[in-house]
């Protein structure tokens, strides 16, 4: 009888203890579910994490990992709105994002940023006009500056140096 109300004892209190263990994990969990304007969610079998606006429930951003090491290789970007504005892109896997895409209001790819040596400075930055317009800046030295500025127009490429352009 006595060995029956230690063991019962014994019971109670590992009960409590896991009780309140789980509550704890639950509490750390939550953590990693939420934040202050965000709640996150995995989509496709954990391949793509989805944040999404706590205010209205729209979709803020899209962390894709397509091979599951635990790195993202594309990151999508939305407005408060839902609208797609930015996509980045690290191909090689070495946290350094080569290219980001930007995106206006209507879906349209209106800007492009390179990083062809993977420093985290762009090295080439091109706005898109529209369909046959665009503008891109270079830097060919790779010093963080852009020394070359190609107008394309009607498939007609104009090139000159940034610095002639502010020459008087």
């Amino acid at each position: 009888m006595k060995l029956q109300k230690i063991i019962i004892f014994f019971l109670s209190i590992s009960t409590v203890t896991l009780g309140f263990l789980y509550f704890k994990v639950k509490n750390q969990n939550k953590h990693f579910t939420e934040s202050k304007n965000n709640k996150f969610e995995w989509k496709n079998g954990d391949e793509i994490l989805n944040s999404y606006w706590k205010k209205n429930d729209k979709l803020a951003s899209q962390f894709f990992d397509q091979n599951f090491d635990n790195n993202y290789e594309i990151i999508r970007t939305f407005t408060t709105y839902g609208k797609l504005y930015q996509t980045s892109f690290d191909r090689n896997e070495n946290g350094v994002y080569e290219k980001v895409e930007c995106f206006n209001i209507t879906g349209e790819k209106v800007g492009e940023i390179i990083d062809y040596d993977e420093d985290g400075i762009p090295e080439e930055f091109s706005l898109f006009i529209n369909s046959v317009k665009k503008l891109k800046f270079k830097d060919e030295n790779y010093d963080g500056i852009f020394e070359k500025l190609t107008i394309t127009n009607d498939s007609i490429i104009t090139e000159t140096l940034t610095e002639k352009i502010f020459d008087k």
